[in-house]
């Protein structure tokens, strides 16, 4: 099932109709206390979040909904949607774990495509995710500890692992560290 967050009732319904034609069910939300507990008592697959549920146009009800959906069910994507969308308000709904960022008027084809694509993604990725965060998560630490062990001192935390002074390097710019 796929949740559309939105205030307006005709922009519930197109979008509804294009969720449908995706082959998947539409649940609809008007309001945030509405959406939160249909993301928590049901399988929602995806969500379409309008940024706006009401007269506002900065976006902050979107993005704070989007934190609460994502402390939820963070393995869910959030297509964000707005009328009134800017740069920076895209960047911090990525920044907050948001799929993707559509605006209004929004072309059917074009959404279809995204829609399809994060469900198939969140598929694929649920099951290889787990396996390969995993491994990644202990690689990333066993270099965090080494380093701290070593006193920041990248030959030896590199010695002590097993791996080339290069190699540390480019797993320390893999990770961000």
């Amino acid at each position: 099932m796929i949740l559309i967050i939105d205030d307006d009732s005709s922009v519930r319904l197109s979008i509804g109709l294009v969720v449908r034609r995706c082959g998947y069910d539409a649940a609809e939300a008007s309001s945030e206390a509405q959406a939160l507990v249909t993301v928590r008592d049901t399988r929602v697959k995806l969500v379409i979040l309008d940024m706006n549920l009401g007269l506002t146009t900065d976006g902050r009800q979107g993005i704070e909904m989007l934190r609460k959906i994502k402390i939820l069910r963070p393995d869910i994507p959030v297509i964000l949607l707005t009328g009134w969308g800017t740069i920076p308000l895209a960047v911090e709904g990525m920044k907050y774990g948001a799929a993707d960022f559509v605006t209004k008027p929004w072309d059917n084809d074009y959404l279809r495509t995204k829609i399809k694509r994060l469900i198939a993604d969140s598929h694929r990725t649920n099951a290889e995710a787990r396996q390969v965060d995993s491994l990644e998560s202990v690689e990333r630490n066993a270099i965090i500890r080494a380093i701290d062990l070593c006193d920041g001192n990248l030959s030896l935390a590199a010695q002590k692992l097993g791996i080339t002074r290069q190699a540390l390097y480019r797993r320390i710019e893999k990770y961000g560290l």
